[in-house]
C-alpha cells in the first residue's frame, strides 16, 4: 500500500512542481492538497481541502502517517502588513510541524531561505529564522528545513527584484564554487525534487539543507 502526502503551498512556484512529482510517484497513493482557493488539479491522487488556515488544527486527522511538504509563502506586497507575513511564513508551517509530529506524521518538509537567522536585521530573513527555530523544536523525528538560494521558475506574479537578482547570480555563478555553491540560483524543480527525494530517503533526525540544482 502506498503512502498518503498532506501538501501546503500547492499553487507556488515549489509547490506546483511538487504536486507534479507526487502525482506521478508510485510511491503515493493519496495526496491531499491545503488550499485557500481551488488549484484546478485533477487526479484520481488528488484530494483537495479548502480551508482557512487559521484553522488548521481541524484537520488533524489528515497528518496522520503522511508525509507533510510545507511550501507555504508570501510577501509583503501580498500580505499588506508584517503581522499577515509572519502568519503565512512562520505561523502556519510552525503549526503543521507540530500537527505532524502530534499525529503520528512520518515526516516534515518545509522551505525556509538561505540567510534565515533568528537575529537577523532584515525581516524576512528574521522571520525565516523564527520559523526554523519553531520547526525544529515541534517537528517530528524527520524533519527538513530547505533553504534555497534564490528560486527561478515561472511564477504567477512577475518579481522585478528577484529577476534582476537571477540575471546577477548567473553572471558570477562561476566563482560560486564549493562551499559559496548553495548561493547559487536554484530551480524551483530541483528544491522539488530535494524535498521528494529527501522525503523517500532513510535519512531521519532534524536536518537543514541547501539544495542545488
Amino acid at each position: 500500500m502506498g503512502k498518503k502526502a498532506v501538501l501546503a503551498g500547492a499553487t507556488g512556484l515549489v509547490g506546483r512542481q511538487l504536486v507534479q512529482l507526487l502525482m506521478e510517484s508510485t510511491q503515493y497513493d493519496e495526496v491531499v492538497l491545503f488550499s485557500r482557493r481551488e488549484t484546478g488539479y485533477q487526479h484520481k491522487k488528488i484530494r483537495e481541502i479548502i480551508l482557512d488556515f487559521a484553522h488548521l488544527k481541524n484537520y488533524r486527522q489528515e497528518f496522520q502517517g503522511a508525509d507533510v511538504f510545507c511550501c507555504l509563502g508570501t510577501t509583503i506586497k501580498k500580505a499588506k502588513s508584517e503581522a499577515l507575513f509572519r502568519m503565512v511564513d512562520r505561523t502556519y508551517p510552525a503549526v503543521m510541524a507540530k500537527l505532524a509530529a502530534d499525529e503520528g506524521g512520518a515526516c516534515f518538509a518545509v522551505i525556509s531561505a538561505l540567510g534565515a537567522k533568528v537575529n537577523s536585521p532584515f525581516f524576512y530573513n528574521r522571520v525565516k529564522g523564527e520559523m526554523e527555530r519553531d520547526v525544529l523544536s515541534d517537528g517530528p523525528e524527520k524533519t527538513g528545513i530547505f533553504r534555497p538560494s534564490l528560486l527561478t521558475g515561472e511564477r504567477e506574479e512577475w518579481r522585478l527584484g528577484e529577476k534582476v537578482g537571477e540575471k546577477v547570480l548567473q553572471a558570477f555563478s562561476f566563482v560560486l564554487s564549493g562551499r559559496l555553491s548553495k548561493y547559487r540560483s536554484v530551480s524551483a524543480s530541483a528544491v522539488a525534487y530535494s524535498m521528494y527525494g529527501w522525503a523517500q530517503s532513510k535519512e531521519t533526525g532534524k536536518k537543514i539543507l541547501y539544495p542545488s540544482s
